[in-house]
C-alpha cells in the first residue's frame, strides 16, 4: 500500500501500487510507514481556504453596520457621506411618453405631437401635417 500525501493542501491518498501521476507532481510526497506529512505554504495562492496577509477573511467576523465603521473611522464624515437616500415611488414618477407606432391613426399622431412639441409656431403648423410627416419629425415606433 503506497500513501501519497499532498504538501500543499493536506489531501491523503492510498493506493496499492504507485501513481505515474502523483509521482510526476512535485506536491505529492510518499510517506514511509507511520510517517506525517508536513504542510508546506508556496506562496498566497496555494491555499485557498487561507487568507492572505491584509484580505478580510467574512467568515472571521460578524459584518459591521455603516454606523459602527464611522464610530471607528471619523474621516468617513464629510459631504456625500452618509447622506440620506429619497425614495421615488412609481405613482410619484412621470409617465414615459412614447411614440404611437408608425401606422397609428393621423389623430393618435396629433395628440403625440402636441404632448411633445414645445415650440407654439410648430404647434400650430401639426394640424396641417399628414401622417407621414409626424412620422418623420416626431419620430415611430414599432
Amino acid at each position: 500500500m503506497t500513501t501519497y500525501f499532498n504538501q500543499r493542501t493536506g489531501d491523503r491518498v492510498e493506493m496499492d501500487g504507485r501513481s505515474a501521476r502523483l509521482d510526476s507532481l512535485d506536491n505529492w510526497k510518499i510517506l514511509g510507514e507511520g510517517e506525517e506529512g508536513e504542510i508546506v505554504s508556496d506562496g498566497v495562492l496555494s491555499r485557498p481556504t487561507l487568507t492572505a496577509p491584509g484580505v478580510h477573511d467574512p467568515s472571521a467576523d460578524v459584518p459591521k453596520t455603516n454606523e459602527e465603521l464611522r464610530e471607528e473611522n471619523p474621516s468617513l464624515e464629510g459631504p456625500g457621506v452618509g447622506q440620506e437616500l429619497t425614495l421615488v415611488e412609481d405613482d410619484e414618477s412621470a409617465p414615459v411618453l412614447k411614440p404611437p407606432a408608425k401606422n397609428a391613426s393621423l389623430t393618435k399622431w396629433q395628440d403625440y405631437a402636441r404632448q411633445v412639441e414645445d415650440d407654439p409656431e410648430r404647434q400650430s403648423d401639426i394640424e396641417g401635417m399628414t401622417r407621414e410627416q409626424l412620422v418623420e419629425r416626431y419620430g415611430g415606433g414599432s
